[in-house]
């Protein structure tokens, strides 16, 4: 009799690529078979794995894993399309072929790509290269999920803050500092099934005295640890964003020398045409695309440089509220502060209105105003809840001028603008030779066809 030999057992440390929270992970592997995935304590993100990740070698060993090309051989719309495998070779060349022809015929960019989600998806580490392979052959549209589930709680930020889309995590991305902020917002998102990297360090923070407000329909998730649960009407949610700003404004709970310094609260905008008064409309000598502000110390109105993003003195005492009387080189007009015209929006939505409305009775509210104010800094994350809906664009700017009030954003323990790291760039943006414009920027030209996204209804 032969004694049977032990089998070779590895341990490989990497991460899982099932999803975009890409946690750390240690891979049992038996004789070359893959067969256990493993959280790696040791790695930033490897407290813990989700289901998906635990699934992970049934996933690769599937008997219905695709692993060769398929070619449809009868016609679409057939109920038996036929499919057939074929070699790597003839697909790709076939493709390539199809490719060519289109663009021959009508353009490059006629040809649209198409990707899966990368949050929920393994598609993540592959999209940058899809990306180089567009800009190469010379088409800007890209067809996926993102204005249906990442649009607006991540993209439409940047018209609220200029800089760095919320939630989506790469270089630039405002992404939340839970390992030292005082309050954390999560608002339509369940990290303990989306994110569970977050989930756990949550959970970290609620054990350092972190204050936890989570907004969400539904008691699930975190929602039981949350000092604050506000359970919103679905759809509700700009309406709920608009209503915390008003206490919050009323009360006096928001960082005055951030709006002044650092947005467009002191800004004056003229009441005859409703638009920003120019610095060339008071002084004859201001250059061209200056904007201006009342200084209440002074009485005098000082031009804003947006170039520069300086005032000619001090922002700090720079008006927000009221309503002013400023001498134009035509003539006299009234104006109000740019902050002005956002709280008096925000009266517009009274705890009682909000009561109704939202179906958040007026004393949770207050209290999850004061818990944010009371336990900055404040930092927030916000996912898919909020976005199925036909006003979330508006929705994510509300949510997102809601927290500019903290005076959290970029600062530590707020949401950080990520450094991106020095390597060299995959996408291939100096591939591109004149790009034609994504199919619907010229409808849209806010909208996701801006970052060539195509949306389903451009």
């Amino acid at each position: 009799m032969t004694a049977s030999c032990a089998p070779r057992v590895d341990h490989i440390k990497g991460y899982c690529g099932l999803c975009i929270a890409r946690c750390g992970t240690i891979a049992t592997v038996a004789d070359g078979r893959f067969i256990r995935l493993d959280p790696d304590p040791s790695h930033p993100t490897g407290a813990a794995i989700c289901a998906k990740g635990r699934a992970a070698p049934e996933l690769v060993y599937h008997r219905d894993r695709l692993t060769r090309p398929l070619r449809r051989t009868r016609p679409k719309g057939d109920p038996d399309p036929g499919w057939e495998e074929t070699s790597w070779d003839i697909a790709l060349d076939q493709i390539a072929s199809a490719m060519r022809r289109t663009a021959a015929q009508y353009g490059p960019e006629a040809v649209a790509f198409s990707l899966s989600s990368p949050s929920t998806t393994a598609i993540a580490d592959s999209a940058p290269f899809v990306r180089r392979l567009m800009n190469a052959f010379g088409t800007p549209n890209l067809v996926w999920a993102l204005d249906l589930c990442g649009w607006r709680r991540g993209f439409a930020t940047r018209y609220v803050f200029g800089v760095g889309s919320v939630a989506t995590g790469s270089a630039g991305g405002a992404m939340p500092e839970i390992a030292k902020t005082g309050c954390l917002i999560l608002w339509g998102y369940n990290p303990s099934f989306s994110r569970i990297t977050h989930a756990t360090a949550a959970v970290d923070g609620l054990k350092q005295g972190m204050k936890l407000v989570v907004i969400d329909p539904r008691n699930v998730g975190l929602a039981n640890k949350a000092d604050v649960w506000l359970r919103v009407r679905p759809g509700a949610d700009g309406a709920l964003a608009l209503g915390l700003a008003n206490i919050m404004i009323e009360r006096g709970w928001y960082d005055q020398e951030f709006v002044r310094t650092w947005t467009n609260g002191p800004l004056l905008v003229r009441s005859d045409t409703n638009r920003l008064l120019k610095a060339e409309d008071v002084f004859p000598d201001a250059g061209r695309g200056s904007l201006v502000a009342l200084d209440m110390l002074s009485k005098s109105i000082v031009r804003y440089d947006p170039t520069t993003g300086q005032y000619d003195a001090s922002p700090g005492h720079l008006s927000l509220r009221g309503e002013y009387t400023v001498e134009t080189v035509d003539g006299t007009v009234s104006c109000r502060p740019v902050f002005d015209h956002y709280a008096n929006l925000c009266r517009h939505y009274s705890p009682e209105t909000i009561a109704r409305t939202c179906w958040i009775p007026a004393a949770q509210l207050t209290e999850a105003a004061r818990t944010i104010w009371e336990s900055r800094p404040v930092s927030y994350y916000a996912w898919s809840g909020h976005e199925h809906h036909a006003n979330t664009t508006e929705t994510a700017r509300a949510i997102a001028m809601l927290y500019a009030l903290t005076g959290s954003f970029d600062a530590p323990g707020g949401n950080g603008l990520l450094p991106s790291i020095p390597t060299a760039p995959i996408a291939g943006e100096d591939l591109a030779q004149q790009l034609a414009p994504a199919i619907g920027v010229a409808e849209r030209p806010l909208g996701p066809a801006r970052w060539d996204n195509v949306s389903t209804h451009p």
